[in-house]
């Protein structure tokens, strides 16, 4: 059985990253961003990943996101396919949130 071509990481783990040294995708559709995304992350609908992917510069980790952790998986291993280190963040946008304003 082949490996993914992608990882993926808990929110928890996610919140203690230095988002400085990766790279930031954010593929909520904006119907779905009542709240705003993280700061520096590249704005790339699900809807038009297939359009924009190549905005997304190699050289870092990259961190996919979506509203609650199920596209991201979709769109990390599109990114893997392609030759990056990508990771899906389990528990989506929703739960890193909620960690980052206290919750848990």
């Amino acid at each position: 059985m082949q490996e993914p071509l992608f990882k993926t990481i808990s929110a928890e783990d996610f919140v203690k990253l230095d988002l400085d040294e990766v790279t930031l995708v954010d593929i909520r559709e904006p119907e779905e961003k009542a709240i705003p995304g993280l700061p520096g992350s590249i704005d790339v609908p699900f809807s038009q990943i297939g359009s924009k992917i190549d905005l997304v510069p190699k050289g870092k980790p990259v961190y996919v996101y979506c509203k609650i952790g199920e596209l991201s998986d979709v769109v990390a291993e599109v990114l893997g396919d392609r030759g990056y280190e990508a990771y899906s963040v389990k528990g989506g946008y929703n739960t890193i949130w909620y960690l980052l304003e206290g919750g848990y």
